[in-house]
């Protein structure tokens, strides 16, 4: 806050008109820098003062979206005074829009204080500001200057698996693996943020740097699953071991640490034509014994 422009206390009823009308501007957008996205910086998010770049990034701006909960929830803490020796008496607060030429400042009615808590944030982008009034008993002054906080919601990834058979059969015997392995794959990673609808564009799900891991279920076993020890995008099937194997992906954000939230890893199994895909890798036969019947001599 750098400025403090005067209004007559009498005039404060208009002045509260006045901020309730939405403000105008150009639009000064998120945009993530460098792909794939992998750091809180990428993004774009955290603070700037009066709409002007860079920003400060703060790696809290970058939170997951929770299901249980329709999205995070968060309180934002403005300062207590400008650092230039003026305390803030209230304070006003917006939520930004856009319509991806110009942003609109809408008031948050009933927000005067310090504290802003926000709930249910929707997948994206969202961007929030804040001015000061002091109030000295004679006169209360708004602050021209503003302050902007940018953060960012990951979406529940959703993906989309393929194999290829390569021509082999989906059944074939332990000692007769395919010489070109069957191969499963992610062929699609993106992000939902249809919920969200203040306007400001948001990265594809595919922009996002991802970790991998392959695991496959025999015969059913769910609570045994068999790590495949595969970090890429592609897994390619050299199971020897007999029995039948349903496979699966988890894909995560590397960009942030999920510590325990299950819910921000996509989990889902390789389809086969809208099924579960099985290979089948049936028993090696051992060698028949021999003996003697029938005896005529």
């Amino acid at each position: 806050m750098k400025s403090i422009t005067t209004t007559l206390k009498k005039g404060l009823t208009a002045l509260f008109l006045i901020c309730s009308v939405p403000v105008l501007a150009q639009i000064n957008a998120p945009v993530p820098n460098g792909l794939p996205i992998n750091e809180t910086s990428n993004l774009d998010v955290g603070t700037l003062t009066n709409d002007t770049p860079p920003v400060t990034a703060l790696d809290g701006a970058v939170l997951f979206y929770n299901p249980a909960t329709s999205g995070p929830s968060l309180t934002l803490t403005a300062s207590l005074d400008d650092g230039a020796g003026n305390t803030f008496s209230t304070y006003e607060w917006y939520n930004m829009t856009t319509d991806g030429t110009t942003e609109t400042e809408n008031i948050l009615t009933g927000e005067t204080t310090q504290n802003l808590t926000l709930t249910a944030l929707a997948p994206g982008y969202h961007k929030f500001r804040v001015y000061g009034l002091v109030d000295n008993g004679e006169v209360i002054c708004q602050s021209d200057d503003f302050e902007d906080i940018i953060l960012f919601v990951l979406s529940p990834l959703t993906v989309d698996t393929t194999f290829d058979a390569n021509g082999n059969p989906l059944i074939y015997c332990s000692n007769d693996a395919p010489a070109t392995p069957i191969e499963l794959s992610v062929s699609g990673i993106n992000a939902d943020y249809a919920a969200n609808t203040n306007g400001y564009p948001n990265p594809a799900g595919s922009d996002f740097e991802v970790s991998y891991a392959w695991f496959a279920v025999k015969d059913g076993d769910t609570a045994n699953p068999v790590d495949l020890t595969t970090a890429t995008d592609t897994y390619a099937v050299t199971l020897t071991d007999p029995g039948t194997y349903t496979f699966y992906v988890e894909v995560e954000y590397t960009i942030k640490d999920k510590e325990s939230r299950d819910y921000v890893t996509y989990t889902g199994n390789v389809q086969n034509g809208g099924t579960d895909l099985e290979i089948v890798v049936t028993p090696t036969p051992g060698a028949p014994t021999i003996t003697i019947d029938n005896i005529v001599d």
